[in-house]
C-alpha cells in the first residue's frame, strides 16, 4: 500500500437497504462517529437516487478494513459487498500528496 494515499471503503448495499436500515442505523453511525472522532473516517455516506451505495473515505487502510469488519451493515447483510481502494488525492487542503501547477509535472 502506497502511504501517501487516502483509501475509499465502497459498499454495494443490498435491494431491500432502506427497509432495513433503520433497526442497524444507530450503531452504524455509532461506529462511524467514532471513527471520524478518532481521525481515521474523514467522510462517508449513502450514494445514488435511490440509493445503491456508499463511500467512506478514510486516512488509512487498516481503519478502513477494522471499519467494514465491525459495522452492523455488513454482519446483517445490507452491504452485499465492500472493497478498499487507494485513492491518491492531489488537490484539496487534505490531499495526501499536494501537487500544485508548475511541479514539475
Amino acid at each position: 500500500m502506497t502511504a501517501a494515499a487516502h483509501y475509499l471503503l465502497r459498499y454495494d448495499l443490498a435491494p431491500d437497504y432502506l427497509a432495513r436500515r433503520d433497526e442497524l442505523r444507530a450503531a452504524h453511525l455509532a461506529l462511524a462517529w467514532e471513527a471520524a472522532g478518532t481521525g481515521a473516517l474523514m467522510l462517508g455516506g449513502a450514494v445514488g437516487d435511490p440509493i445503491d451505495s456508499a463511500l467512506l473515505l478514510f486516512r488509512d487502510y487498516a481503519s478502513a478494513e477494522a471499519f467494514a469488519q465491525a459495522d452492523p451493515y455488513v454482519a446483517e447483510g445490507l452491504v452485499t459487498s465492500w472493497r478498499i481502494s487507494p485513492w491518491h488525492t492531489v488537490v484539496g487542503a487534505d490531499a495526501a500528496t499536494p501537487i500544485r501547477p508548475g511541479a514539475g509535472l
